[in-house]
């Protein structure tokens, strides 16, 4: 990363500083997940007023210090739509942090930013609000490699034959074929897994169109939470804001 240097972002979590500074952390298009510090942006004069909010798209123009990015500039892009409705800030809120635990500083996941940016535009549009949630989450957890494709194999790799049986991995929640599967492993129901196949490999706004039963539905949330759990250091703020909705 060059010294000065500008970039898209998305910004997912921002935190207070000193007497008048903030740290915003950032999901670019170019550098993975970065943290900028703004040097008084919480005065009322500002340059920064009203700019660095959560889920805004911006331009950064920042110079990349020893341990953070000193942002300059910043030009917005574009806001989520203005909404009173609670469920969105939770699917929303949950989003962001889960997204900041999941990304390393710098990582440059290819994808997520671009996925980020799709999710909350959909959620605009949307009442959807658990399955769009669902399925950003298991986009991401495939982008970042913790979650193999659903149509194959997790233990031998075969592509699945949808006409066997097909089991999930009692240790690591994984789909397992007929030969690689054993009696401890769970049978799965196939409509579930081609729903969950389908959020893998097609885009968000497509995925969402499909509307599973409201017990797959709990059941993936189950199955989600039980891959995360061994990911996260600490247990996510935003979850229990989550919960009074799921």
């Amino acid at each position: 990363m060059n010294k000065n240097f500008k970039t898209k972002g998305i910004i997912i979590r921002k935190v207070d500083f000193g007497e008048a500074d903030r740290i915003v952390t950032v999901l670019t298009e170019d550098f993975g997940k970065i943290d900028c510090i703004a040097k008084g942006a919480r005065r009322i004069k500002s340059k920064f007023c009203g700019r660095l909010e959560l889920f805004n798209h911006v331009l950064l123009n920042c110079f990349q210090g020893k341990d953070l990015a000193y942002l300059n500039e910043t030009e917005v892009l574009g806001s989520l739509s203005e909404t009173k409705e609670l469920d969105r800030h939770r699917v929303q809120f949950y989003m962001a942090e889960l997204t900041h635990k999941l990304i390393q500083p710098e990582q440059e996941l290819m994808g997520a930013y671009r996925l980020l940016q799709d999710a909350l535009r959909v959620l605009d549009d949307t009442v959807k609000y658990e399955t769009v949630l669902q399925s950003y989450l298991i986009k991401l957890l495939t982008l970042s490699g913790f979650l193999p494709p659903w149509n194959h194999c997790s233990s031998c790799n075969d592509k699945l034959d949808l006409n066997d049986p097909i089991h999930l991995d009692h240790l690591d929640r994984h789909v397992l074929c007929s030969s690689c599967s054993t009696a401890d492993d769970a049978p799965m129901n196939i409509a579930l897994i081609k729903w969950i196949n389908y959020m893998q490999n097609y885009p968000l706004s497509q995925a969402i169109q499909v509307q599973p039963e409201e017990k797959d539905q709990r059941f993936v949330w189950e199955w989600l939470q039980n891959l995360l759990d061994p990911l996260l250091s600490s247990p996510l703020k935003s979850e229990v804001f989550l919960r009074a909705r799921l």
